[in-house]
């Protein structure tokens, strides 16, 4: 969709997609981190612990992406100067390390979630969340912000799309996690 927009476009959302994995390698981490921890606990037949471990998870979660979002916005210029961005392509970046990393938050939720789902036996559930993020949850969302606002809008979207389905992955967990307490 970006490339609709020209190079400096697809330039500007190359460098996004280059910073996320730097600011936000935490996150990608706690996602690994967190299934043997819940797995642990479940195994302990501690589904307070699971419980737990799993609100942790979602306050670090929090806490790092405000940390390295609050980084990003005021490393931008020199970030956007290290790339010699111009233009639009200064735009993508300012918006990147500007309010849109805040909504990388809603992508740890789909990761914490999942980790959560996994390890309590609810994979599915995990599977039809990252499936729904990746085609619903971006797809119209995208397209419907690149209507309203071009390349930025794209950008925009994709992290609307990332808020609807952050909030039902956290909402399935809860769930499989309240199942689990009532079983044990």
């Amino acid at each position: 969709m970006v490339s609709g927009f020209g190079e400096a476009a697809v330039a500007g959302m190359a460098i996004a997609g280059r910073l996320t994995p730097v600011a936000f390698g935490m996150i990608f981490a706690l996602s690994g981190a967190i299934g043997p921890i819940i797995g642990q606990n479940l195994g302990a037949r501690r589904m307070d612990r699971v419980r737990r471990a799993f609100r942790d998870s979602i306050l670090f979660c929090g806490l790092v992406i405000a940390g390295m979002s609050l980084l990003l916005f005021l490393l931008r210029a020199p970030i956007a100067d290290l790339f010699h961005a111009q233009g639009q392509t200064r735009d993508l970046i300012y918006l990147f390390c500007g309010p849109l990393s805040l909504m990388f938050f809603f992508n740890g939720l789909i990761f914490v979630a999942n980790a959560t789902c996994n390890n309590l036996g609810a994979a599915f559930q995990s599977t039809l969340v990252n499936w729904g993020r990746h085609t619903l949850g971006t797809l119209p969302f995208a397209w419907w912000g690149a209507q309203i606002w071009g390349a930025e809008g794209v950008l925009i979207g994709q992290a609307a799309g990332g808020i609807l389905f952050g909030l039902l992955a956290i909402f399935l967990a809860m769930r499989v996690i309240d199942r689990r307490m009532a079983t044990s």
